[in-house]
């Protein structure tokens, strides 16, 4: 039996040993132990068990329909089966007033008939929001960027609003140079979209122009349908990012182009870089890999990918600093098979994968692929040398993921350090509401 073979028999093992305890009453971390005291608690109580905030009775205005919950749920996102019915005419998008099963004033909602998530929470103040409502919270989203993060002294591409963690649900919006592009998750924002383009141009930002992206399965999921639109004919841009420079392609990379996340875990990158071999898997567009090479000093960068496309634009990028970095088109289970085969080690490795849990029905056969693919990297790190291991999956939580990898490692026969874990950057922050907006979760370790 081959290695492999032996690994794939343990994981699902533990697999079977997870449900067996589920079945026996025992705690699961990603489940509650009581649902139905959790979901009365959440009635009555915030999370963590505190009074519920009492809020006098709300006038609804004249004509505004109501949504009625079945149980009250602090989270952004309210999902199909938590409300019980709407009153009035409700039009896909249309902000609407929201009751509890108490009838009792909750907050204001985007609703969509369409969508699994048929509420999308947008205020629990008493007055109802109006579209200066959006345009003010533009407005703040963009002064914390500038004026208390003051990420113009450091990059000319950063992201302008987070969607739920600025408390513009379904939005985002990230700036490259003079351009702003907009990825839209929500038909609420759709029909706002000329509103939010001005509001960016009123926040004081210098714009020469609007892309905007959606998502084919969003767009089916939440009834946009785009139609022509006036857009600049710009594909792609040179922007800077702490001294180092990056090709973004605005129209056909992923997501809006680039991933400004990772910039400030990419800095910290080169503080352990210098004189080393630096191995960069899932190398998208060569973020790390670049700053390795060019602003890390290392001896030698290597960067994978599958993406022919993603991979032309990292070469492009290492030319764009005089970095030397020798890029492979590959599988990356393939090529850390092979890399393992052939006796190869680098002294760090960057694991950076796309999302392996874009929803949660897809949590165990994600998280399988997340031990598979650290499990393989981890064979690859020269004794005492370090792995840096992500996942962009909301889902996973962070303790999730530790476990996960460090699961990982020991199959792996290595010794896990880990020494730092870092997230997302200051232009990415998350609502106390909706954790999973914590999404980025970065795990710095040394391996022995």
């Amino acid at each position: 039996m081959s290695k492999d073979e032996k690994y794939e028999k343990s994981f699902k093992r533990q697999d079977r040993n997870r449900k067996v305890s589920k079945k026996s009453g025992d705690f699961d971390r990603n489940k509650p132990a009581n649902r139905r005291n959790q979901r009365e608690e959440s009635d009555e109580t915030e999370p963590g068990g505190s009074s519920r905030p009492q809020v006098p009775d709300v006038p609804i205005p004249e004509g505004v329909p109501v949504a009625h919950l079945k149980s009250a749920h602090y989270n952004t996102f309210l999902y199909r089966k938590m409300i019980s019915h709407i009153e009035g005419n409700a039009a896909d998008g249309d902000l609407i007033a929201v009751r509890d099963k108490y009838n009792r004033f909750f907050g204001w909602g985007f609703y969509n008939s369409r969508s699994e998530i048929l509420l999308r929470m947008f205020s629990r103040e008493p007055d109802m929001p109006t579209d200066e409502s959006i345009c003010r919270r533009i407005a703040d989203a963009v002064r914390m960027r500038r004026e208390i993060f003051k990420l113009d002294q450091t990059t000319d591409a950063y992201r302008l609003v987070h969607a739920e963690g600025d408390g513009l649900t379904g939005l985002i919006a990230d700036k490259f140079g003079e351009y702003v592009v907009i990825e839209l998750f929500s038909l609420a924002m759709f029909r706002r979209i000329d509103l939010i383009e001005d509001a960016f141009i009123d926040a004081g930002l210098s714009i020469k122009g609007f892309l905007l992206r959606v998502d084919k399965s969003i767009a089916q999921q939440e009834g946009i349908v785009i139609g022509k639109r006036h857009e600049p004919k710009v594909e792609k841009i040179i922007v800077n990012e702490q001294g180092v420079r990056f090709a973004v392609d605005l129209r056909r990379g992923h997501k809006t182009g680039f991933f400004c996340d990772q910039r400030e875990n990419r800095l910290a990158l080169t503080k352990f870089t210098p004189g080393k071999r630096v191995l960069d898997v899932c190398c998208y567009t060569g973020g790390f890999a670049v700053y390795a090479a060019a602003l890390g000093q290392a001896a030698q960068v290597t960067g994978v990918d599958l993406d022919e496309n993603a991979l032309v634009v990292a070469e492009e990028n290492a030319a764009l600093n005089n970095a030397t970095i020798e890029f492979t088109h590959s599988d990356a289970f393939n090529y850390l098979r092979q890399a393992a085969r052939e006796g190869r080690q680098w002294d760090i490795v960057i694991v950076d994968p796309s999302k392996f849990v874009p929803r949660r029905t897809a949590l165990e056969q994600g998280l399988h692929k997340y031990a598979d693919l650290n499990r393989l990297a981890a064979g690859v790190v020269a004794p005492g040398g370090m792995m840096i291991t992500c996942s962009c999956s909301g889902p996973v939580d962070p303790a999730t993921f530790v476990e996960t990898v460090g699961r990982a490692a020991r199959s792996a026969n290595r010794t896990m350090q880990i020494f730092r874990q870092t997230g997302a950057g200051p232009d990415h922050p998350y609502h106390a509401d909706t954790p999973e907006g914590q999404y980025l979760k970065v795990v710095w370790s040394r391996l022995i």
